[in-house]
């Protein structure tokens, strides 16, 4: 996405980057594959907005990037352990409610889309597209037929990352335009706990070790979510109870023995050499499941 007030790869939605995260994915078939792609699906260009001297700046990964950092990590797919559609219809009690719960879609979205799960993948665009109407983004799917590109384009890795990416820029647009940054920063912090639900999720079925390294390194990405939403905190109160839940999260990982002693070793943690016990993996997914528990009760 572009480098802009807060520079977010948020909402059911990512940015041309991912196309390279894709690639190393996998076997994806190529965009020029598929009879449905537009020239446009192919390749999504990265702008820049040089308008960021008195605005805030945090860059941050796109929950489809997540998605494949766990992926590739031996994230299995299962079902049922996303948020379910059909809730969608709870979320009408505020803005920012509304914001974290589309945060907890783009993530289930890109959890299924990564996964060839189709079904699923449009009833969480369906979701998405309604929670983004609440909060003033339906035009985003209207440009250039991007809702139906994006159903048309799920098996075509590429140009499905082409078409978010779209959306994604599209979304910022809007949202510059009538000064709700901090909706992107909301969307974000809901994306980042439904991915590190999900991956918590996963580890508990398997305990796959790959998968507890991706869940500490996700730690590395939570104190610019803080960050970003304390920079929007006067917007909205009822951000600050957001705000909470993450700083307790990181409280809990940094007290952690192995975080602890890098911290104490050197000034920058290096979260990929950090090792934490099965107990503390445990206590981290215990407060994720708390957190993303309040966020989708609506």
């Amino acid at each position: 996405m572009y480098l802009k007030k807060v520079s977010f790869l948020v909402t059911p939605l990512v940015t041309s980057a991912f196309c390279l995260a894709l690639s190393s994915c996998g076997s994806a078939p190529k965009a020029d594959q598929d009879a449905n792609a537009s020239p446009k699906d192919s390749v999504a260009a990265v702008k820049t907005d040089a308008q960021t001297e008195d605005k805030p700046s945090f860059t941050l990964p796109s929950p489809l990037q997540i998605a494949s950092i766990f992926k590739k990590a031996g994230l299995l797919y299962y079902p049922n352990i996303a948020n379910a559609p059909e809730n969608v219809s709870k979320y009408n009690s505020g803005k920012i409610s509304q914001a974290l719960n589309l945060g907890i879609y783009s993530a289930d979205l890109s959890y299924s889309a990564l996964n060839k799960q189709n079904q699923e993948s449009k009833s969480y665009m369906k979701a998405s597209r309604e929670l983004a109407s609440q909060l003033g983004l339906s035009k985003v799917f209207e440009t250039d037929n991007l809702a139906e590109r994006f159903e048309k384009n799920l098996s075509v890795d590429d140009s499905l990352a082409s078409i978010i990416a779209e959306m994604q820029m599209q979304t910022d647009l809007i949202l510059e335009e009538h000064e709700q940054e901090y909706i992107s920063a909301t969307v974000f912090a809901g994306a980042w706990v439904e991915s590190m639900y999900i991956g918590g999720k996963v580890y508990e079925k398997g305990k796959a070790k790959n998968v507890s390294f991706r869940l500490v390194e996700q730690m590395a990405i939570a104190e610019n979510i803080i960050k970003a939403l304390k920079s929007y905190e006067a917007k909205d109160a009822s951000i600050t109870p957001v705000i909470a839940d993450l700083t307790t999260t990181r409280e809990i990982f940094k007290n952690f023995a192995g975080v602890k002693a890098m911290a104490n070793s050197q000034e920058d943690i290096d979260f990929s050499k950090i090792t934490i016990t099965e107990d503390e993996i445990g206590q981290l997914i215990k407060k994720i499941d708390e957190i993303r528990a309040r966020i989708i009760k609506g």
